[in-house]
């Protein structure tokens, strides 16, 4: 494939992100530069670059790095849509040996079914929150 992901946070375009996320988003509509930066400064990124090293694709994860995170602001640029390339970057941000959560969670009010390819459940249905739990019990663990 000829994209990167990175997660140096000196590699994103910013403009290009608060753009897409306060015009071209539902989720983030009117968010402020100030908001955005703040935003990426207390969150782990993740850009995802074409073989021009152009800004594509972006997350951020909020995690404890342990037992929870919470993915949010995912996008992929339009002209790049089709490709394959929201499934490439969640796996990898998954997968990420940075973030080891036990439970993760998102809001989405239009991209269940891609997340439920990568195990997330809606909490109840009608709602944009959904939830992925990674079960470990132990094994004398029993059910009533």
């Amino acid at each position: 494939m000829d994209y990167t992901i990175s997660t140096d946070k000196a590699k994103l375009d910013i403009p290009l992100i608060h753009d897409f996320l306060s015009n071209h988003s539902y989720w983030a509509k009117g968010r402020s530069l100030a908001a955005v930066k703040t935003s990426i400064e207390n969150t782990h990124c993740f850009g995802l670059y074409d073989c021009g090293d152009r800004l594509i694709g972006f997350t951020r994860v909020l995690t404890d790095g342990v037992a929870f995170a919470y993915l949010m602001d995912v996008f992929i640029l339009e002209s790049y849509r089709g490709r394959g390339l929201g499934q490439y970057l969640l796996d990898y941000v998954l997968h990420h040996s940075g973030i080891q959560a036990k439970v993760w969670m998102l809001g989405t009010a239009d991209a269940h079914s891609l997340y439920e390819k990568f195990g997330f459940q809606s909490l109840e249905t009608g709602t944009r929150y959904m939830i992925r739990r990674e079960a470990r019990l132990p094994s004398n663990f029993q059910t009533s």
